[in-house]
């Protein structure tokens, strides 16, 4: 009989990744998991690790577990909440992966895992909601901007105050008001005011907002358009990225959501055009559609195709700068899901080196650590004490702003700096000047 190597969840095929793929090639799950060493070089760079060294809680550990459940010597009914812990601590950050000399995918490792045990990170209304945004954009928006209505009439308080915020399912309200700006414009009138069109007669390139810069950070859209006005973008604002349902729901909606994405690519000039992110996480993410395409060949070479143009938008900035006129010390915070090293923070940081000159923080201990995408929401307590420890490196460095990759990273930052280290102050790469 033919060799059939372990799967994790055989009964739901298409619920998973059939092969990761990765700077060392392509594998399937099990090859992948397998190829750990248990070296160890993973473990002082993993933020849960140093924050409490216990084996469960490093990428080893995480690794050898997921070997051990498929090689069926551990039972996942038995072993469900340890396995749960784990998954739900991980960050996905991608530290381990850069420290790895093999670069195993642990946070895509823990990622399948979640997916095998049915495991919702978010709580339910949350879930709830952002699943509408691929589902019914409308609706969405609607349900958004209702909101962000309510929230600035004072209901949130009024909630607040009742205790209602204190309900695990809507915890989440009480977090989402404290990361907020307290004045958000709204994207269609910012866009009016500046003569911008979302649909240009002669697209120069396809721009894919995130979804805080949307609904919540407009002035990052208008920046970062502003950037693109050499080749006007077509702005896709109603599109679904795919990364939430990848990171939090059903892999099948993810897939679904890349599919239109590259058809939508493909219409355009057929899909020569560079199709542009603001977010370091849709970036990464979008760099690694093939693989959710592996199964079916022709479609994984459409997924190639448009991953080779998808860009981030530090590929849009001067290549020569005039030099800021702050004199205050800048840090780079590489906050970012699965990667935190490649060709997009190269161009970021060369960026940051030209235009701050020796004002660029370069030499510090150790690295900040914003848990990125919506990790707070999910485990309040560690994404606290890591916060913490970004602001002790930020205080450390004496910078006075922090310059993130991603919108929702600003946002964090903000958060953690105003509770903890309020002379200094983030923003988006784009703001950065």
């Amino acid at each position: 009989m033919p060799y059939k190597k372990p799967c994790l969840d055989p009964n739901s095929p298409k619920q998973h990744l059939s092969q990761i793929i990765s700077e060392m090639g392509t594998r399937d799950i099990y090859s992948s998991v397998s190829f750990c060493s248990r070296c160890g070089s993973c473990q002082q760079d993993c933020p849960l690790y140093r924050l409490d060294p216990q084996e469960t809680n490093s990428p080893r550990g995480r690794n050898q577990a997921l070997r051990l459940i498929l090689e069926g010597k551990l039972s996942e009914k038995t072993n469900r909440s340890l396995f749960a812990k784990m998954v739900e601590d991980c960050t996905l950050c991608g530290k381990c992966t850069r420290a790895c000399a093999g670069k195993i995918p642990t946070a895509e490792h823990m990622l399948e895992l979640q997916r095998a045990l049915h495991i919702k990170r978010l709580p339910f209304s949350l879930q709830t909601l952002l699943q509408q945004h691929a589902k019914h954009p409308s609706l969405f928006s609607c349900l958004v901007r209702t909101g962000l209505l309510l929230r600035r009439v004072g209901a949130i308080r009024i909630l607040e105050l009742m205790q209602f915020t204190r309900l695990p399912a809507f915890a989440w309200l009480r977090r989402a008001n404290k990361l907020l700006p307290k004045k958000i414009h709204s994207l269609n009138s910012l866009f009016r005011k500046a003569e911008i069109p979302f649909t240009p007669e002669k697209p120069g390139c396809i721009y894919l907002p995130s979804l805080e810069a949307v609904y919540f950070l407009p002035d990052l859209a208008l920046q970062t358009v502003r950037l693109l006005s050499k080749r006007p973008p077509l702005i896709l604002t109603q599109q679904a990225s795919g990364l939430f349902a990848y990171v939090y729901g059903d892999l099948r909606q993810s897939r679904y959501a890349v599919y239109q994405l590259i058809k939508r690519h493909a219409k355009e000039k057929k899909g020569t055009l560079p199709f542009v992110t603001d977010s370091i996480d849709l970036y990464n993410f979008l760099k690694k559609a093939p693989q959710l395409f592996t199964a079916w060949p022709r479609l994984q070479q459409k997924a190639n195709r448009f991953a080779q143009k998808v860009v981030f938008i530090a590929d849009f900035f001067p290549k020569k700068p005039a030099a800021s006129s702050k004199q205050l010390p800048v840090l780079l915070e590489k906050s970012a899901l699965f990667n935190q090293e490649g060709p997009a923070v190269l161009s970021s940081e060369k960026f940051l080196l030209t235009l701050f000159k020796k004002n660029l923080v370069q030499c510090f201990y150790t690295d900040a650590e914003i848990p990125a995408f919506g990790y707070g929401f999910t485990c309040h307590n560690k994404a606290e004490q890591l916060g913490l420890q970004t602001a002790q490196v930020v205080a450390r460095s004496q910078a006075k702003t922090v310059v993130t990759l991603s919108g929702l990273s600003a946002l964090e930052a903000n958060y953690v700096l105003r509770r903890f280290y309020p002379a200094a102050k983030a923003v988006h790469i784009v703001q950065a000047d």
